[in-house]
């Protein structure tokens, strides 16, 4: 089993007198990934910055890597071993040049490097020979996919997708998300998305589920997706085919398990008599 490579223990954070997160207390495995969910306004993002020390808890502790998030002294190799992509890439580009860009990354983190340093991340996120291109032609989502590899080429442990596809087309936010599919199955990276789409979370090792800036619960998607109290509470949506799971429940065909995928759904229509 997989030691946890972030522990945030009894976590609550507070501006001024506004309760933001309460008591929050979930542990992720490191080469997992993990999908944190909830409507706006649960808490999802202000618990994403935790993770990497850009916010730091009111009480209760985070520990990355080993790492208490509140030491100073951990500031700079908890960046080192966590990369973030945020919601809009435009905010993280230091230049109009994809090259330059990158280069910037890599001597923020005094790493040697060559022209080969560079072409390899951008082989990672599909965005071969883009070395000269400039940033401000590409799409929304190359330019995520740009943002990505800015930060797999200081090679971190962890990733955090702070809501990265939101601003993106389907077809923009569909490679994106086949993108980060890739790179798990080529490295033992953890992946960490903040979502509200959930779509997006079928296939994630775990699902973490917030509301009111609370856990509410924390398991495989098969669980949380099979629990129809816990997702009228939270007020998230599900997968298309698990609405259509539950459309079939509410008219008396009961199938024999939560599908969560379209060959999922239709085996188990097949298997109906």
């Amino acid at each position: 089993m997989s030691e946890p490579v972030i522990e945030v223990r009894h976590l609550s954070k507070s501006f001024g007198t506004h309760v933001v997160l309460r008591d929050v207390d979930f542990t992720v495995n490191a080469g997992d990934v993990t999908c944190i969910i909830g409507a706006s306004g649960s808490g999802k993002s202000t618990l994403a910055r935790h993770l990497n020390a850009l916010l730091l808890p009111t009480e209760g502790k985070c520990i990355v890597a080993g790492m208490d998030t509140a030491d100073d002294k951990n500031l700079w190799n908890i960046r080192q071993h966590v990369g973030m992509v945020f919601q809009n890439p435009n905010n993280q580009f230091v230049s109009s040049v994809v090259k330059e860009d990158i280069e910037f990354s890599l001597k923020n983190y005094n790493i040697d490097y060559d022209d080969s340093t560079i072409s390899k991340a951008l082989s990672l996120v599909g965005l071969e020979n883009f070395e000269n291109r400039d940033i401000y032609s590409l799409s929304g989502g190359q330019k995520q996919r740009l943002a990505l590899a800015g930060i797999l080429c200081v090679n971190p442990d962890i990733i955090i997708l702070d809501e990265a596809t939101t601003m993106l087309s389907p077809n923009s936010r569909k490679s994106v998300l086949n993108t980060l599919n890739e790179l798990h199955k080529k490295t033992d990276i953890t992946i960490i998305a903040i979502t509200q789409y959930a779509q997006e979370t079928v296939d994630c090792d775990r699902i973490v589920v917030m509301k009111n800036g609370e856990v509410l619960a924390q398991d495989s998607p098969e669980k949380i997706y099979s629990n129809s109290s816990l997702i009228e509470r939270a007020e998230i949506g599900v997968p298309y085919c698990v609405k259509i799971y539950y459309d079939l429940k509410d008219n008396g065909i009961e199938l024999s398990k939560c599908p969560l995928n379209n060959e999922s759904l239709v085996e188990l229509l097949c298997r109906l008599k």
